[in-house]
């Protein structure tokens, strides 16, 4: 198969890997360093968690189950940590993340119907 790497555990493992970092960086940076941009907060979090979930979302399935709880649950430690990098805990931010990761799912299952069709 020629894309079997793309729907690999490791190729998973990567998405989740590169996906925590861009997170954790554009969540974490200090509120004095960020640069205004277009569009409500809520909508960054969900294109955020929808993109970090969907690179994750190649593999097998019962992985991707897991590891879009364990984003969720980093999506949540991250607004505990937040105050203390002078930004603002927001638990609606927790809300649009879970619907950015819920958002994957119907990625994941695209995903499935093309590895069977390829």
């Amino acid at each position: 198969m020629r894309f079997s790497w793309y729907f690999s555990i490791q190729a998973q493992w990567l998405g989740f890997g590169v996906g925590a970092v861009i997170i954790l960086i554009g969540t974490l940076a200090p509120a004095a360093d960020l640069v205004p941009v277009p569009g409500g907060d809520k909508l960054h979090h969900i294109v955020g968690f929808l993109g970090w979930s969907s690179l994750c979302a190649l593999g097998p399935t019962r992985r991707f189950v897991l590891m879009t709880l364990a984003i969720f649950i980093i999506g949540g430690l991250i607004e505990l940590v937040q105050p203390y990098v002078n930004r603002h805990a927001d638990w609606y931010d927790l809300w649009a993340d879970g619907v950015g990761i819920c958002l994957a799912y119907f990625v994941h299952a695209l995903a499935r119907v093309i590895k069977r069709l390829v």
